[in-house]
């Protein structure tokens, strides 16, 4: 053999063994094994003294050797020059696998049949995947369409994606406007998420994990950004290359939304029962303090220089008792006399205190509906809704501004949340609502803001208890009420009584 050529066969024999993934190998014109590389171990498990002379045969299944499939494969290459296939195999251990392979006829110099040079490799895992998502796809179409999530798939080596028909059902993207490119995706992934959302993933992957899951804000076509779910199967070949992922997207918003009212109204609750509890004992011990101060303050003389502490000590009890009978409607524990209101009526009576409650700089805004229906409600604590909803629409505008307040009639047909964490009752019922052009609340601040205590103003400049009272005293009645605020877009509560029997 010339030196060149040797040494060529050699540089081969090294690039040959560098493959493992792959079964490389010659097969001679009578059927028998000629060589043997790394990959044939790797991938049907035999040694090379094993390997060589043994019939290429008994890599076949035993019934595809029945059938003489070894001998036509051989025969077809050596007619046609090669042949190719796909068809289970079987390893050393006897276990099966799905092999995809190449056949090559091999001639010499006078272009006689010289031998085969046979490759293949282990694509089991890509056939169950495969088969798994043929055979699923209707079902995945109808139970993707019942859970309202979007299905997925993703070719790392291509990095492509492809969506399931409802994709633009729950996101508004109809498929021509969808993007081949996984940068399509990730550009609609909002700023703030993007980078953390493709950062797991590349982890996820580079990682071996076999799952991949996160959850981010997506972009709907109009614009909004949708809160959804997204996980996915992470699908490997035998030796762990990453291949394929299969993702299901579901969309989360208005159930996260439940979730946190839930939460939150579960607080509310449990301070509610605290706030209770303190205010009632508060409550006792003030009795006997403005009681007792009272009594001692009646036996002094005019005169007396004393009476400025009795005085002083009074005073501070009854601003005491203020907070705790606010404390006492946050925990929905105040006494109640329920009356049928009309609360146009309550609001044109209230009238003439409203306007110097809010000051000069703010201005008043009625906007009362006609025939509303009456209301059954404690008269006192309807006022103090009113007083607390003004005032609190007040100090967000420091520098001035206007305060609308309205009333209209509503029904509820028992499809529509209260804001939080429950339906509200079907049934008529009366808004009063309450908005203002302040300062506005962001979202962590809105979220506390019936909170007891919670406040936004500097120290000494306010209690924090006027939506709190609100919030019971609205509680107390059977009626709802919640907020919406952004920063620099005012805010507006909104308030609603059952309507009275008839």
């Amino acid at each position: 053999m010339p030196t060149d050529m040797a040494g060529e066969l050699g540089w081969l024999r090294a690039l040959i063994e560098q493959v493992r993934d792959h079964a490389i190998f010659t097969i001679g014109p009578d059927g028998r094994n000629r060589t043997w590389s790394e990959g044939v171990h790797q991938v049907v498990g035999y040694t090379e003294a094993e390997f060589v002379g043994q019939h290429a045969s008994e890599l076949f299944t035993p019934e595809d050797r029945s059938a003489g499939v070894p001998e036509r494969e051989l025969a077809f290459a050596a007619e046609h020059g090669s042949a190719s296939d796909e068809r289970w195999l079987v390893r050393k251990d006897g276990t099966r696998f799905w092999a995809s392979g190449m056949t090559t006829r091999i001639n010499d110099a006078r272009g006689d049949l010289m031998a085969f040079a046979k490759i293949f490799r282990d694509l089991t895992v890509e056939k169950q995947f495969h088969d798994d998502l043929r055979g699923s796809e209707e079902r995945y179409r109808l139970a993707t369409g019942a859970a309202h999530e979007a299905i997925w798939d993703r070719d790392l080596n291509t990095s492509t994606m492809t969506w399931s028909d409802n994709f633009e059902q729950l996101f508004g993207y109809p498929p021509q406007d969808v993007g081949l490119d996984v940068a399509w995706w990730e550009q609609r992934i909002h700023p703030e998420d993007r980078v953390r959302v493709t950062n797991s993933l590349r982890e996820a992957v580079a990682n071996g994990a076999s799952r991949w899951e996160a959850d981010y804000r997506l972009r709907h076509r109009s614009g909004r950004y949708a809160l959804v779910e997204d996980r996915a199967y992470i699908m490997r070949s035998t030796d762990g290359t990453p291949l394929r992922m299969l993702g299901a997207m579901a969309e989360v918003t208005e159930r996260r939304r439940a979730e946190e009212g839930r939460r939150h109204a579960q607080r509310l609750e449990a301070l509610g029962r605290l706030a209770g509890g303190v205010a009632h004992e508060l409550n006792n011990m003030l009795t006997a303090i403005i009681g007792n101060t009272a009594y001692l303050d009646k036996s002094l003389s005019a005169g007396d220089e004393r009476r400025d502490f009795t005085r002083s000590v009074l005073k501070s009890a009854e601003r005491s008792a203020k907070l705790t009978r606010q404390l006492l409607a946050f925990a929905q524990r105040q006494m109640t006399q329920p009356v049928q209101l009309d609360l146009n009526t309550l609001v044109r009576e209230m009238e003439p205190i409203l306007q110097p409650l809010l000051g000069h700089r703010i201005a008043l805004d009625l906007r009362l509906a006609p025939q509303i229906g009456a209301v059954l409600a404690d008269r006192t604590h309807v006022e103090q809704v009113v007083v607390n909803l003004l005032l609190n629409a007040r100090d967000a505008m420091p520098v001035g501004g206007r305060v609308t307040l309205e009333t209209q009639p509503v029904h509820f047909d028992g499809s529509a949340s209260d804001g939080s964490s429950s339906l509200i009752e079907p049934g008529n019922y009366v808004l009063l609502a309450v908005s203002d052009t302040g300062t506005g609340m962001d979202a962590g601040t809105l979220e506390r803001a019936f909170e007891p205590f919670f406040t936004t103003k500097p120290f000494g400049e306010g209690t924090g208890l006027g939506l709190a009272a609100v919030y019971g005293a609205v509680k107390q009645q059977g009626g709802y009420v919640w907020a919406y605020s952004e920063p620099g877009c005012g805010t507006v509560v909104k308030v609603y009584f059952r309507q009275a029997a008839t």
